[in-house]
């Protein structure tokens, strides 16, 4: 059975810019390198669609701009039967709604559920549809999976197979790159600090109300240092974000001058090579690709010891954890890599290990593949 040349879809319904999005289009181009049909199913303004295609994988368009839900699905069916689709394996929340109406509807493709973030609550009957019409539920970290198992997921319904990256697109980084991103982005003569995160703020903008991403932390952390710093922020995009990032790190203490705002990057390797820190104080990671990218990259990471960061970084071997929102302690660590070069080497060293060892996107891709065959036989 596990000669059988699979139909594989992989099934996103976002814009390509998280990292759900970059997991699942290394996965993709992985199963076709071990011979498989891979389907890349995007909406067309999926930024990721052109390097799935020049990697040999076929991109479908999936939820036509301007089409309905309904209009989606209808085509969505077709294209899977006529195809004679195995496997869809759908990465997002809207995505996950289009393949579970489909299999309701008579879809005869095996169903997969790729979780990406800690689940906080399931009503009696997602459980129900997640056990017993969605074939396996693929969780990214332990602690995803725990919390699938908690929302009553069976456990037999619910594997991990944790994240993973390319790993030489982080470590084969011409230094012409990395030259650049300094010359642009950091004042001469500072330390780097840096922290790759979308600005998201629950419930409107307030900046005395924390960040999902835990941004307000770092801008505690890094006022209470007062040393010649330059902070990059990669992730925020649009004006209004970096108008309320400048006016969040001034509520906090720290002075927005020393902030360089990046935008989104779709090649991040030159960013993390320019870092002497990298930095994720989010408290509720699924899993944490920032620092995964980081540790590649042989930067140096801190971050908060709960979800699947506490699960990425072992403390101290190959980076260091501080207790979530504990901005003194942050500022500790920072300031502990900073004036250790044996503690900042060692953590470069561990990292690169770590990423080695388990976050390389050769053992999710054949982890991934077992479940699949496991669900055609």
């Amino acid at each position: 059975m596990q000669d059988r040349r699979l139909t594989i879809m992989n099934l996103l319904s976002e814009e390509g810019r998280g990292g759900s999005d970059r997991i699942s289009l290394d996965l993709s181009i992985g199963l076709r390198q071990r011979g498989h049909r891979v389907i890349f199913g995007a909406p067309a303004h999926c930024i990721l669609n052109q390097e799935a295609g020049e990697a040999g994988v076929e991109v479908f368009e999936t939820f036509p701009q301007g089409g309905r839900d309904l209009d989606s699905l209808t085509g969505f069916m077709r294209f899977c039967r006529e195809n004679r689709v195995d496997i869809v394996n759908a990465h997002h929340s809207r995505s996950r709604h289009l393949l579970l109406s489909a299999r309701l509807r008579g879809l005869r493709s095996k169903a997969v559920f790729s979780r990406h973030c800690i689940l906080r609550t399931l009503p009696y009957f997602g459980a129900f549809f997640y056990n017993f019409v969605v074939n396996a539920n693929i969780a990214m970290s332990d602690v995803i999976r725990r919390s699938l198992i908690r929302s009553g997921i069976l456990p037999a319904r619910a594997v991990t197979i944790h994240g993973g990256i390319n790993i030489n697109r982080f470590q084969e980084v011409p230094e012409e790159k990395v030259r650049k991103v300094r010359a642009e982005y950091v004042r001469e003569g500072s330390v780097v600090v840096g922290m790759v995160a979308r600005m998201q703020h629950a419930g409107g903008f307030n900046p005395a109300k924390p960040t999902l991403k835990g941004h307000e932390i770092l801008f505690q952390a890094l006022s209470r240092l007062h040393v010649n710093c330059t902070l990059l922020l990669l992730g925020p995009w649009e004006q209004h974000d970096i108008a309320n990032l400048t006016t969040l790190a001034r509520y906090h203490g720290l002075d927005a001058s020393r902030i360089s705002f990046c935008g989104f990057q779709h090649e991040m390797a030159a960013f993390y090579k320019a870092m002497d820190i990298n930095v994720l104080p989010s408290a509720n990671e699924g899993l944490g690709l920032a620092v995964i990218e980081a540790m590649a990259a042989g930067t140096p990471s801190v971050g908060a010891d709960s979800g699947g960061l506490a699960e990425v970084i072992t403390d101290g071997q190959d980076g260091l954890l501080f207790r979530p929102g504990d901005s003194s302690g942050l500022a500790d660590k920072i300031r502990a890599i900073m004036d250790n070069s044996a503690l900042r080497d060692r953590l470069v060293a561990g990292g690169k290990e770590t990423v080695r060892a388990r976050f390389g996107a050769d053992r999710m891709v054949e982890e991934t593949e077992r479940v699949f065959y496991s669900l055609i036989s």
